[in-house]
């Protein structure tokens, strides 16, 4: 087995609706906020990481709110051991500013998915 290879350990995942198409956001950071799935903003809090590919207004989708996930990386992706925080389009990068949201498990380059530990945080959402 690759030792690099993202996995995930049984999240804790919750179902909502999606505020919009995020076919391609699977495993970018999200909110729910009104009772639907958005796009975390960048460098900002999230309250968990999709796991499916909602295709439109309304679609549910599968957030993993607690626990280890896959993620995507983006920006200057990142390292193992890491702390991360979002990047532009809800991926993941190394932190550059304030809001950790997740621990690197493994390495990924921007563009691959690796694994994460979900870090909960109480830093603003906008």
């Amino acid at each position: 087995r690759n030792k690099d290879m993202a996995t995930e350990q049984r999240p804790i995942n919750y179902g909502f609706p999606a505020s919009a198409n995020l076919s391609v956001s699977q495993f970018c950071a999200v909110t729910v906020s009104l009772g639907s799935i958005a796009l975390a903003a960048a460098g900002k809090n999230m309250d968990g990481i999709l796991q499916d590919k909602p295709d439109g207004l309304g679609q549910g989708g599968s957030v993993a709110m607690f626990g280890v996930s896959k993620s995507l990386a983006g920006g200057t992706g990142y390292a193992a051991g890491d702390l991360l925080e979002v990047t532009t389009g809800g991926a993941f990068q190394t932190l550059a500013g304030t809001t950790a949201v997740a621990k690197a498990v493994t390495a990924a380059a921007a563009g691959a998915v690796g694994t994460v530990i979900i870090l909960r945080t109480n830093a603003p959402y906008a």
